[in-house]
């Protein structure tokens, strides 16, 4: 008969998340995972499976969680631009934070495994297409209460949101500070009119 786990595994699982954020997939090994987590290799193993299927699982854990969270602003009733002005102007707040050097573990794992691990690329892709999906949603919502011109067509626009999005993650871990953020933002965001 197994023993009970002595671990709570979505606990157990923050903390991966965590080690993987601040190190990155590469640099982190079984042995910090274990010291972190509070967890033995056995217990590791049996419950998330190998490195690979935790950082998987970690992966899935920050955007339901810490990303799902903040693209939650964009569900927002009311006017659609300004919530995508709120949404991009949490960026800037967190420029020049200790929370930015981490930068967003979605980007982090894109450049650092997305050019030669498929099955990451793919999930990461799947990432990116859903939020591409939340802008269009909001974007089609502006359109069709007249906040955005006839003439713009709400896919593209989402498309780009999510690049700058992206770009936008990269500078702040490069050390951007808020007024940088904030001009970038302003100057991506005055397309929308």
């Amino acid at each position: 008969m197994a023993r009970p786990k002595e671990f709570v595994p979505e606990e157990a699982l923050d903390k991966a998340m965590e080690v993987f954020w601040r190190h990155g997939y590469e640099a982190t090994s079984i042995e910090e995972l274990v010291t972190q987590m509070g967890v033995n290799r056995g217990s590791l193993y049996e419950t998330f499976g190998d490195k690979h299927q935790l950082f998987l699982s970690c992966l899935d854990r920050y955007c339901e969680s810490i990303a799902g969270e903040r693209l939650a602003l964009l569900d927002q009733p009311g006017p659609a631009l300004p919530a995508i002005r709120q949404f991009f102007g949490g960026m800037a707040k967190v420029a020049g934070t200790e929370q930015a050097k981490r930068g967003c573990l979605v980007v982090n794992s894109i450049m650092e495994l997305g050019p030669h691990e498929k099955d990451t690329n793919e999930r990461l892709s799947r990432v990116l297409e859903r939020m591409e999906d939340k802008f269009h949603r909001l974007l089609v919502r502006a359109k069709n209460n007249g906040e955005l011109q006839p003439h713009h067509q709400p896919r593209p626009l989402a498309r780009y949101l999510v690049t700058m999005l992206q770009g936008g993650a990269v500078m702040i871990k490069a050390g951007a500070s808020p007024k940088v953020m904030e001009d970038v933002i302003e100057t991506g965001l005055s397309v929308l009119g």
